[in-house]
């Protein structure tokens, strides 16, 4: 029925055009892991899940006993964001590690940090070795996200983001609307509560550029992003692919003041497993564009 629908759309082109289109989205489709969360009922499931679970959202992480809780720049403890089994997970890219497990820490007050600050968010693979000595270990202040375990399931995704195939094909601006609906009603299907790798994201190559700039110590604005001088950033954000995006609104609920977190990665780093030089962007509820930190 979608694939029905699509060629409805495209129809009121050139046929060598509406191919062209169709030809792009499905190019453009993008192994994605869905993710799917379920709260754990007391504190002993969660414990209990979390030695099992492909993935951990809040709650408590597995940490060895060398592990230093890290702390943002004010000095507070970061919050526990999510944990990620990456030997339990089913593969998605064949250069990604498959072993160890991904943690993310971020700031509470994240959202008021500069986009080049890395004292905003700490991300860290633990290493296979340390497994057998992992414990569960709360949150020094005691303050904790509620827990979620995750379960996974290989979908694809499309990129919401037009810019390329409107180099290709000078679409009517009504058009535009419709297939951007259209690869909406696309990437709904996949069920995507929070996710691992894809490109579905709202505003995706804005988000490779803050990236690419953060990297290099310079915060992004739309004024650098078009001047000469970064152009060589703006070049390197195509390097930028998704990691990790947790929809926090929709699994901590309307008083949580954070709308998603989407951590970014290089393709080169994650082939030699540097998740260390990842970085992490937190949007905070009805901003658009991303507030980073």
């Amino acid at each position: 029925e979608l694939a029905q629908s699509l060629i409805k759309i495209t129809s009121r082109l050139p046929e060598i055009e509406a191919e062209q289109v169709r030809q792009f989205i499905s190019a453009s489709r993008t192994k994605t892991l869905g993710l799917v969360a379920h709260p754990a009922s007391n504190k002993e499931d969660s414990n209990e899940e979390n030695c099992n679970t492909e993935g951990l959202i809040g709650g408590q992480p597995m940490l060895p006993p060398y592990f230093k809780w890290p702390d943002d720049r004010y000095g507070q403890s970061m919050l526990f964001l999510a944990q990620f089994d990456l030997a339990q997970l089913p593969a998605v890219r064949e250069d990604a590690p498959k072993a160890g497990l991904l943690t993310l820490f971020r700031s509470a007050a994240a959202t008021s940090l500069n986009s080049k600050d890395r004292k905003g968010f700490h991300i860290q693979c633990l290493p296979e070795s340390d497994r057998k000595s992992l414990s569960l270990t709360e949150q020094p202040e005691n303050i904790e996200l509620p827990a979620f375990s995750c379960k996974s399931g290989l979908t694809y995704t499309v990129a919401r983001d037009l810019e390329g195939l409107k180099k290709i094909v000078d679409i009517p601006f009504d058009m535009q609307a419709e297939i951007e609906n259209w690869i909406s009603s696309f990437n709904s299907l996949s069920r995507c509560q929070s996710q691992l790798f894809g490109t579905n994201v709202s505003g995706f190559n804005q988000l490779q550029e803050t990236c690419a700039f953060a990297f290099n110590g310079i915060s992004y604005n739309s004024a650098r992003a078009n001047d000469s001088h970064y152009s060589h950033l703006i070049k390197e954000a195509a390097d930028w692919i998704l990691l990790a995006r947790i929809n926090e609104k929709e699994l901590f609920g309307e008083n949580h003041t954070v709308q998603e977190t989407i951590v970014l990665i290089r393709e080169e780093d994650l082939k030699e497993g540097h998740f260390d030089r990842a970085w992490m962007i937190v949007r905070p509820l009805a901003a658009t564009p991303a507030t980073p930190v």
